[in-house]
């Protein structure tokens, strides 16, 4: 439901609120926008910080595509340091076509997200459970692929799918990218095993600007129902550098959410993340409330503590797709 595909929202001609405008058959509109208010002990600002346009549409019963315009912290108000900033001029944060050649084959190629687990699939504020992200989906592998993705279900099982990826060129549209690379190679599998429960994993390996190499081995599980889901996702990395040798790092999450209603939901979550190259520890645990009166509109607010770090802190945020 994350990633956005083609034919998920241009379902009817016109404009529904999440789905966006219908230009034509081969074209339709729409975006998003995310504002968040951050309240800590040395943190008080007000953020613009998602700001995107949509693009995508069907060409044939075979090809498909996306382009996403994104402006990442649009405007910013310190009110700790007393100061504004803006940063409206979009970079590409997508761009791919899909080619389906049947349910077994299909392959995406252009810049588009990592298949590595749930929480990377996850871009946009108002279509996630909390608005801050993990640690683990920020800093242990790259969030975008630059190349071409092979995806499918295997044709031995209808319940198994795959995706083996590829990329062997610097990225498109740097701006944005949490880890610089100019190669990546990996695979993701995903079985459902029934009653709400799938489970899977990846593993890969990508080289970063500096020469630094990292191996990676990921899991991730998840169980849904109409009024619960938990999620846990863990990954070990390792990275050998130039100067630094060969390092270990990890990390994971576990998170539950539980809806009273369709429109109101409590969700929890805990966190560890280390980082052997760095030296750092972190231990996160994190309460918060989601409420969507249409499924386009969120208004979330959440609590962070911080174990190894003075830096908790109170967050809001408000986010529409249209």
């Amino acid at each position: 439901m994350a990633i956005i595909t083609h034919g998920v929202w241009a379902q009817e001609a016109g404009y529904q609120i999440g789905r966006g405008f219908e230009v034509s058959e081969f074209l339709t509109l729409g975006g998003y926008f995310s504002t968040e208010y951050e309240l800590g002990d040395d943190k008080n600002a007000f953020l613009v910080d998602d700001l995107a346009l949509l693009a995508y549409g069907d060409v044939g019963d075979r090809f498909s595509y996306l382009l996403e315009l994104e402006s990442i912290d649009a405007y910013v108000s310190d009110f700790e340091n007393d100061t504004t900033s803006t940063n409206l001029p979009p970079t590409i944060e997508r761009l791919y076509g899909d080619y389906k050649f049947s349910d077994n084959l299909a392959f995406r190629f252009g810049k588009h997200i990592s298949p590595i687990g749930y929480w990377n699939l996850q871009p946009i504020n108002v279509l996630r459970e909390t608005t801050s992200n993990p640690r683990y989906s920020r800093r242990m592998f790259p969030k975008f692929i630059t190349g071409v993705t092979m995806y499918g279900y295997t044709p031995f099982d209808e319940s198994l799918s795959y995706q083996i990826y590829v990329q062997n060129t610097r990225d498109m549209d740097q701006d944005n990218i949490n880890i610089l690379i100019d190669q990546h190679y990996g695979m993701s599998l995903e079985k459902e095993l029934g009653n709400g429960w799938k489970a899977g994993g990846s593993t890969g390996r990508f080289r970063q600007l500096d020469q630094t190499r990292t191996r990676y081995l990921q899991f991730n599980t998840r169980y849904d129902t109409a009024q619960y889901s938990a999620i846990a996702e863990a990954i070990v990395s390792y990275q050998d550098t130039r100067f630094a040798g060969s390092e270990r790092s990890s990390s994971y999450y576990l998170q539950g959410e539980y809806r009273f209603t369709p429109q109101h939901a409590v969700i929890t979550r805990g966190e560890y993340f280390r980082d052997g190259i760095a030296g750092i520890k972190e231990r996160i645990g994190i309460i918060g409330y989601s409420f969507r009166p249409v499924y386009p509109v969120s208004l979330k607010f959440e609590y962070q503590w911080h174990a190894d770090t003075k830096e908790n802190q109170f967050v809001t945020s408000f986010s529409v797709l249209f």
